[in-house]
């Protein structure tokens, strides 16, 4: 059997959703009958991280590497790999999209130059994980093969005995019974669309207080910047019924969305949020920017728009305190039935199968590959 390497910076929160998506689309691939392995560059102290990761990998021989994400040690030891015959299949994760880019720009750009771009062109397949992406990537890169393969989810069991199995929120001490939660869910992190959300709550806390609705915030990765900014705010009288609590995983996650009532999302710069997927399969009515790459989200009535911009974030949600209890049920049922239309996890694992298959020479090319006009 055939032996895919998966590598990718970290397994934990460190990197983010990329951690998440590869741990759910691994036990996708081994149910699905592949043999895999799981390289992680964190694994090793900084220095000679890069010479110890290539080590590992090679050692590992495998048939093909997947790997996840940009700009650190996986790409700068890519070129060497491809070098050493090993099949690349690179997926960036949103870190191509052009906001993404713009974010510490001279350094990227020095990076692109000395050895990003030489990885990404040394690949036999980039994959994207929606349509923005793809087109993001064929910007940069015009003669590279391209694999739109999203991310999944998996669907929670709504049973009411497996809700009730499930632990008390994590708001549960703070928030009255009855009253309505619209969470954020992630990385505490500027991309995220924290700052105008939270002017648009300051901006709709009268009509927020008088439908009973909170805003949690549910995250890490800023060392608490955040709660103590929300904190002053409190003390000065502003952001009343905000709540900032640590990251949730597992059973703790699941409690979470199981008792929100709607969930929010205002980035400025995303790949496919696994996050917002989540949501959707728990019949969350959402709140998404343009830039979560869900246009079919809106298209079924599944979500409503909310731009990173503090008026128009506000006048969203005013739109959704504003919606009956059925009209917020229909929005959540039209997002659990699009995740399980489109974003089911056996169905990506086989769509990567099918990519491995031809990237390594046994299969036609799968229908959801493009290739570049120059390659055809």
């Amino acid at each position: 059997m055939l032996e895919i390497c998966h590598l990718s910076h970290a397994a934990d929160a460190r990197d983010g959703g990329i951690a998440i998506a590869l741990a759910e689309l691994i036990a996708a691939q081994q149910a699905s009958g592949l043999s895999l392995t799981w390289l992680t560059a964190d694994h090793f102290p900084a220095h000679r991280r890069d010479q110890r990761l290539r080590q590992e990998v090679l050692a590992a021989q495998p048939a093909l590497i997947h790997l996840h994400g940009l700009w650190r040690s996986p790409t700068r030891i890519a070129p060497r790999l491809a070098s050493a015959g090993l099949p690349l299949l690179i997926a960036p994760h949103g870190m191509l999209d052009p906001w993404a880019l713009a974010q510490s720009r001279w350094k990227k750009w020095m990076v692109w130059r000395l050895w990003e771009h030489r990885a990404l062109a040394a690949s036999s397949c980039l994959q994207a994980l929606c349509s923005a992406e793809v087109a993001a990537i064929g910007a940069l890169l015009p003669q590279a093969p391209i694999a739109l393969i999203p991310n999944g989810v998996a669907l929670p069991d709504q049973a009411p005995a497996a809700r009730q199995a499930l632990p008390p929120p994590p708001w549960a001490d703070a928030v009255p019974p009855g009253d309505r939660v619209l969470l954020f869910l992630g990385r505490f992190h500027h991309k995220k669309g924290l700052d105008p959300l939270l002017a648009a709550w300051q901006a709709v806390a009268a009509q927020a207080a008088s439908r009973r609705w909170w805003l949690v915030l549910v995250g890490y990765g800023d060392g608490g910047a955040l709660a103590s900014r929300v904190a002053a705010a409190q003390v000065r009288g502003e952001l009343p019924r905000v709540l900032v609590q640590g990251p949730c995983f597992g059973d703790d996650k699941a409690s979470a969305l199981a008792a929100a009532s709607g969930f929010v999302l205002p980035s400025f710069s995303e790949g496919l949020p696994m996050a917002a997927l989540e949501a959707m399969a728990h019949q969350l009515p959402c709140l998404l920017s343009g830039a979560c790459n869900l246009p079919e989200a809106f298209v079924a009535g599944a979500a409503l728009p909310a731009e990173p911009d503090a008026v128009a974030l506000a006048a969203s949600l005013q739109q959704l305190l504003a919606l009956s209890p059925a009209e917020r049920s229909a929005m959540g049922a039209a997002g659990r039935a699009l995740v399980a239309e489109r974003y089911s996890w056996p169905q990506v694992a086989q769509q990567t199968r099918q990519l491995y298959r031809w990237i390594l020479g046994g299969g036609a090319r799968p229908g959801f590959v493009e290739l570049r006009p120059s390659l055809l």
